[in-house]
This record gives C-alpha cells, sequence and structure tokens, in this order.
C-alpha cells in the first residue's frame, strides 16, 4: 500500500474516532508487547485534522457510527 494514504496509530479511541468519520481500517498488527496497531487508508494529514478536530471538541459524529466503530475494532482484536 502506498504510504501516501496510510496512517498507523496503537490509540484505541482515536482509531475508533477516525474509523466512525468513514476511513477503511485495512489491517491490525497485533505487536509482541500485546498492543495492537491499526493501520487505515487515509493520508495522515486527514488522520492529523479528525484527531485535531477530536482534541479540540469539535468531531463531531453519529454516536452510532462511533459505537459501530469501538464494536469493530474490539472484534478485530479479538478475532482468533
Amino acid at each position: 500500500m502506498d504510504n501516501d494514504i496510510e496512517y498507523e496509530t496503537k490509540d484505541f479511541f482515536l482509531s475508533a474516532c477516525i474509523l466512525a468519520t468513514g476511513a477503511k481500517i485495512t489491517k491490525v498488527i497485533r505487536q509482541e508487547d500485546k498492543t495492537c496497531v491499526f493501520v487505515f487508508n487515509i493520508t495522515p494529514d486527514s488522520a492529523k485534522e479528525i484527531i485535531r478536530k477530536h482534541w479540540n471538541n469539535e468531531l463531531l459524529l453519529p454516536t452510532r457510527s462511533l459505537i459501530d466503530a469501538i464494536h469493530e475494532l474490539k472484534s478485530r482484536i479479538y478475532e482468533s
């Protein structure tokens, strides 16, 4: 995948916010220390703008989308 359209983060809740905005998650990388890296098909600039809005309390998301994103991330983490 082209690195210009790929964003990675270990932060679960920021990942849920990014996913809830409509970005596509491409993979979850499990690490030896039991953490996960979430990889999205989104430009780093777009992801940083979502994160900026989140921290500035400007990000508006439908609650259902956020809840669905949290469930999807948990499913991907715990799938066998």
